[in-house]
């Protein structure tokens, strides 16, 4: 037998040359040709298991007296499923590469080179993308997800994450990580001797290995594919969370983007579009409501209010940040927003108002449009969206207003700009246009204020005008001037001060603006809806947690609207048909929602919607549902003002939870049927949409 040495420049002496056997068991799992693979394996395993178990630890308050030892040790058996998918992908290349190369090629420095190098990034890929998502995880308590992709390329993320962790340290980390791993691979790949392997030998091993790698690709040999909804088994979102793998929650986000919306049947049991018309149909035309003419939309209807049109000035205040318990008017003790709360003493206060979602842009979307967003990447940046969408600034623009968009920060974000620009709103202001210094988000709330003002009393005289005014102050990392109300001290230990304080400051500039706007012609011809943009201090630990979803909306026109507290269940997308409820006459549209004012106090609903979970409230009753799962399924809950309330199995109505599910998952359906067909739109933009002359991209 011959032998052929040749000396790597990663390691020592090796064996190489033909052979007339595989040198056993031993030569195959250990031997030079197949080391690297085991060892990286191994590697990438350890990495994502020491990360799992970490997080664990870091939210153990999270599971204490809810996760047992059993859950605990399936998180980490499923976790291990879910960590060898994306190790199956990256083994691939070295699988194919060392089991079919000659010995003489793999003998040669460069080709060793070439491997080590490939594993060495491998390595500081999985150490990086863990990295950033132990920060998520820490954030927002989830596996990496769309956020990572829809708002991780914004200016004011990045100055945001900058800022606040300590991400410098990953600039010498990730190169550090390359260098010392390409150093150690090199030594423990290539060390020792083994045999050359003849051609068959190497034919079997590529099959063999190939075949593990599309085991470990797929998650098993089940028929399907290892699904996220697996992940869901033991009812606290910290443990199922965490049996997943980030690039696989990555790569889930990514193919859902792509999908565009027609990719949830795979997540929800999602019903037929006749069932889902008809029950949608059921759930929110009102009496007045009679079916337009639209040939793909069944809920295209003029609504008669019974009112005489009153074309009053309409006003949107969207207010980041301002729910939870440092809101008064929701109940709360003790308060940090007075001047919110004496407002809400003057006004029509929807006390059961829910958010359609935990971002901005979902209840921008739920707000303005009428429509409770999808999963994913937020509509406001989906191309098929934009210019075809309806928007309660669309439909009173075609009424004669003068449309206005108002923001502190920069109308790029979030595709805000252009979203609303192509979708009614003919002047748009923000934070190149207030003379101010922004900061992290942009300018304080008190800017924005001024500048509105300054822009309604320009308006007097001449048409009615409808604005939405967007703030940003009560947005972390909390920046507020100075000496402009009674701040904390902020040397607390929690930090909790600091961000009461941007509660006290937002409220601040909100009854300043109220004291300027009293004194102006536009107030008493005016409605103001003030409503908050999500929830806050959600349970990460919770699938939806329903109660952190209830913010405050007030409707707000002395002398037009009399003062009272509605407790209705009510949600976002409610708030575009009651303004036009509230103006009179009659009017067109599709929105997926009511006129909360002419809703029975037992008959609202609100979709709640986070990511893939989604919750229904119905009266005093929740259902949450998540993907679909073989282990967990819907859940019913009693609600109070600050509580969600399991419901024993032996007082659960089956039938109750069957018409929850139904209806929600029904209502979803057709709110995600009218996007992906472009027919959320009056019929004569869908026609125009359905006749264009289709290009293919890239094709001039």
């Amino acid at each position: 037998m011959t032998r052929v040495d040749s000396r790597s420049r990663n390691g020592s002496c090796e064996a190489a040359g033909p052979a007339d056997r595989a040198g056993g068991l031993s030569g195959l799992l250990g031997g030079w040709r197949l080391r690297p693979i085991w060892v990286l394996v191994l590697i990438l395993l350890a990495i994502f298991t020491l990360v799992r178990l970490g997080l664990l630890l870091g939210r153990y308050d999270m599971l204490a007296g809810q996760v047992g030892s059993e859950q605990i040790l399936r998180c980490f058996l499923l976790g291990a499923r879910f960590d060898l998918m994306p190790i199956g992908y990256a083994m691939l290349p070295m699988v194919v590469a060392l089991s079919l190369a000659s010995a003489a090629a793999l003998a040669r420095p460069r080709v060793r080179r070439a491997v080590v190098i490939y594993a060495a990034s491998m390595v500081t890929l999985a150490v990086g993308t863990e990295i950033f998502g132990i920060f998520f995880f820490l954030r927002f308590g989830r596996r990496l997800n769309y956020i990572a992709f829809a708002y991780f390329v914004h200016r004011e993320t990045l100055v945001y994450m900058w800022n606040r962790y300590p991400m410098w340290g990953l600039i010498p980390v990730i190169p550090g990580v390359f260098y010392l791993s390409y150093r150690l691979l090199g030594r423990w790949f290539w060390r020792g001797t083994g045999r050359a392997w003849p051609l068959r030998w190497r034919a079997v091993a590529a099959a063999g290995l190939l075949t593990l790698c599309v085991l470990a690709c797929r998650g098993g040999l089940a028929r399907r594919p290892l699904r996220r909804g697996s992940a869901y088994f033991s009812g606290n979102v910290v443990v199922d969370q965490l049996a997943m793998n980030d690039f696989f929650t990555m790569f889930h986000a990514a193919r859902t983007e792509l999908a565009d919306g027609q990719g949830e049947r795979e997540t929800y049991p999602l019903p037929s579009l006749a069932e889902a018309s008809e029950v949608t149909h059921e759930l929110l035309y009102q009496a007045g409501d009679t079916p337009g003419e639209h040939p793909a939309n069944p809920l295209w209807r003029l609504s008669a209010t019974g009112r005489p049109r009153r074309d009053y000035n309409v006003v949107v205040i969207i207010m980041e940040g301002m729910s939870g318990r440092p809101v008064g008017a929701m109940g709360n003790e003790p308060s940090h927003t007075p001047h919110l709360d004496a407002l809400c003493e003057e006004g029509l206060l929807l006390e059961r108002m829910y958010a359609s979602g935990p971002r901005t842009s979902r209840g921008m979307v739920g707000v303005l449009c009428g429509h409770p967003d999808l999963g994913g990447i937020t509509l406001m940046k989906r191309r098929r969206a934009i210019g075809r969408f309806l928007t309660l600034p669309a439909v009173l623009r075609d009424r004669g207003y003068r449309t206005m968009f108002i923001y502190g920060g920069r109308p790029e974000f979030d595709n805000m700009g252009e979203f609303f620009a192509a979708g009614g709103i003919e002047e748009i202001i923000g934070e190149q246009d207030m003379g101010a210094q922004p900061g992290t988000w942009g300018v304080p709330d008190e800017t924005i204020f001024r500048r509105a003002h300054e822009r309604f009393e320009q308006m007097e005289g001449d048409r009615q005008f409808f604005a939405t005014v967007l703030t940003v102050s009560n947005h972390a990392p909390f920046e507020i001037p100075a000496g402009r109300c009674q701040l904390l001290p902020t040397d607390d230990e929690d930090g909790r001060n600091k961000v009461l304080n941007a509660y006290r400051y937002a409220d601040w500039a909100l009854g300043e603006f109220f004291r300027y706007a009293r004194r102006a012609r536009y107030f008493e011809n005016t409605i103001f809806v003030l409503v908050a943009d999500h929830g806050r201090e959600l349970d990460q630990a919770r699938l939806v947690d329903v109660p952190a979803f209830r913010i405050p909306c007030l409707i707000y026109a002395p002398g037009i609207v009399a003062p009272a507290r509605l407790r209705t269940v009510a949600g976002q997308t409610d708030i575009a048909p009651t303004v036009l409820g509230l103006l009179g006459g009659q009017y067109e549209h599709c929105f997926l929602g009511r006129n909360i004012l002419d809703v029975a106090a037992d008959d609202g609903f609100a979709l709640l919607h986070e990511d893939v979970h989604m919750a229904f409230v119905r009266d005093k009753l929740a259902l949450t549902i998540p993907p679909r799962s073989k282990n967990l399924k819907a859940a019913l809950f009693r609600l109070t003002p600050t509580e969600m309330l399991p419901v024993p199995p032996e007082q659960t109505d089956p039938n109750q939870v069957a018409s929850l599910q139904r209806q929600m998952l029904s209502y979803y359906e057709m709110a995600r049927h009218l996007y992906v067909t472009g027919a959320y739109c009056d019929p004569q933009r869908y026609a125009e949409a359905t006749t264009a002359p289709t290009t293919t991209a890239g094709v001039d």
